[in-house]
């Protein structure tokens, strides 16, 4: 008619107004709850992601600083290293030669020892069956302290 509604439809749509308006407000309180958590999170982040990347790029300094040096090292140690692998060589070779020399005088020495024990008469059979004669001694060695 004229516009005019009942009391209680009015009533009605005023419920139903009010209802939306709660859970209108509802939303918009969550949504900026959500808001303030995820800014704070995103301030959170990004103070942790600038701390990473001044800590990298202290790291990424250093670790140039350290290539850096290792190269000198590395461009002035070739020679020397050339100059300590000819002395491990030499050193080789002449150990080579020391325990080659030192077998043969061991020989050297064996065969006059030999001789020495033949014209002594040290390999005789008596002899060497003699040379274990401490071991077998009856009367116990007697052992002298010195007062």
């Amino acid at each position: 008619m004229f516009g005019l509604i009942t009391r209680r439809r009015h009533e009605q749509e005023l419920a139903a107004a009010k209802a939306e308006a709660g859970r209108q407000r509802t939303r918009a309180e969550g949504a900026v709850s959500r808001a303030i958590t995820a800014e704070f999170n995103r301030g959170q982040v990004l103070r942790q992601l600038a701390e990473a990347d001044a800590t990298n790029r202290r790291l990424a300094g250093r670790n140039l600083e350290l290539g850096e040096r290792l190269s000198r090292l590395a461009e002035a140690d070739p020679e020397y290293a050339a100059q300590l692998e000819h002395r491990i060589g030499r050193l080789q070779k002449a150990g080579k030669r020391i325990l080659a020399a030192w077998w043969a005088e061991k020989r050297r020495a064996d065969r006059l020892q030999a001789r020495l024990d033949d014209a002594l008469g040290l390999d005789d059979p008596a002899v060497l069956a003699g040379q274990n004669w401490q071991a077998t001694r009856q009367d116990g060695a007697r052992k002298v302290v010195a007062s």
